[in-house]
């Protein structure tokens, strides 16, 4: 077997304005720069034509769908790639779903590690049902433009807008370097942390989560991959970015009616903004007329999952260990205590 590969993948969103903004003038250039941060241990590869592809909102978005659903089958099949690492979220998956036999990762021997988030949801869930398919809820490098300017103007002080252009190499890179590190079994150096909100943590909690993006994650409620979402004796995590608290309502509705406040062990709330507007302690909040009553359900909020910078990323359908604080220190906070499988055998010590 050859080099262990990294598979950028662009199945959603054109990739052509994060090329623009980390200054690659085309698919070639970007496989070259990732290759440079991983090292000659590892082969990074990618599809130019759908790393490049266009896009027209008004013309159907994209007109590749079969090459699309091919490359990511294909990838998700090749036992010498071990890590798909999705480039950007935004639109255009969802329609494409059925045309992927993800059946393909039952018949894999080896681990392959998936990276992405928002509009990734439906693959990452779908995928987190197979044993040989560790799905991380993680940054989508083509998202960090839009995150790092969003940080600067909520956070004064920090960096100005007019810096994001110098620091965007180097947190690509730095986001690289942490996909290598889980692939070694290392872990990633972005930690999860959160403040208990509602309910009770007794002592540590073995968990795992489903879910995501809230928008993407209801379109599967009713479809035949339903059961991947299942939140049965789960922790359901949930984030949305750009909508207003009425819609984000009709959604949480929605799960209600689908039974999942009755069936899940607890809630993440990540974040949820619209533009400069927090909304996360509204969706608290709109969860008051949904959650069901008699039940002390732990909620846990976090700002370290969603469309934020910086992202953690959070395993999907793998061990976590809810942390409360000892006694003593602040019981709300709540650490998260990651188990990372090692993807590629003996590089950990190396």
């Amino acid at each position: 077997m050859g080099k262990p590969v990294v598979y950028l993948a662009s199945v959603a969103s054109s990739c052509r304005e994060m090329l623009a903004a980390i200054d690659c003038a085309g698919a070639a250039e970007l496989i070259d720069y990732v290759q440079s941060v991983v090292g000659d241990a590892y082969l990074v590869e990618g599809d130019a034509a759908l790393i490049e592809a266009n896009e027209d909102d008004d013309c159907g978005g994209r007109s590749d769908d079969a090459e699309r659903a091919e490359a990511l089958e294909r990838r998700l099949a090749d036992e010498e790639t071990v890590a798909l690492v999705t480039l950007r979220g935004g639109a255009w998956v969802t329609r494409i779903l059925g045309r992927i036999d993800f059946d393909v990762l039952a018949r894999r021997r080896r681990r392959i590690a998936l990276f992405g988030f928002s509009e990734l949801t439906t693959v990452l869930n779908i995928a987190s049902a197979y044993r040989q398919a560790f799905c991380l809820y993680d940054l989508c490098p083509g998202f960090l433009r839009k995150g790092l300017r969003d940080f600067a103007r909520r956070h004064p002080g920090r960096f100005t807008e007019a810096e994001v252009d110098q620091r965007i190499h180097g947190e690509f890179a730095a986001f690289f370097r942490d996909v290598q590190a889980i692939l070694e079994g290392k872990g990633s150096s972005r930690p999860i942390s959160g403040t208990l909100v509602a309910g009770a943590l007794s002592g540590p909690t073995r968990t795992r989560f489903v879910g995501g993006n809230l928008a993407v994650l209801t379109t599967l409620l009713g479809t035949r991959y339903a059961q991947s979402i299942d939140p049965t004796g789960r922790w359901l995590v949930i984030e949305d970015i750009n909508e207003s608290p009425d819609r984000i309502d009709r959604r949480l509705a929605h799960l209600k009616l689908a039974g999942f406040f009755q069936r899940c062990a607890g809630l993440l709330i990540g974040d949820f903004h619209a533009k400069d507007r927090d909304h996360q302690a509204a969706v608290v909040q709109l969860l008051r007329h949904h959650l069901p009553p008699g039940r002390d359900l732990p909620v846990v909020t976090t700002r370290d999952v969603g469309h934020v910078w910086p992202l953690a990323p959070l395993p999907l359908n793998s061990p976590v260990v809810l942390e409360p604080r000892e006694p003593g220190q602040d019981q709300r906070r709540v650490r998260f205590d990651v188990s990372w499988p090692t993807i590629i055998p003996g590089r950990g010590a190396e």
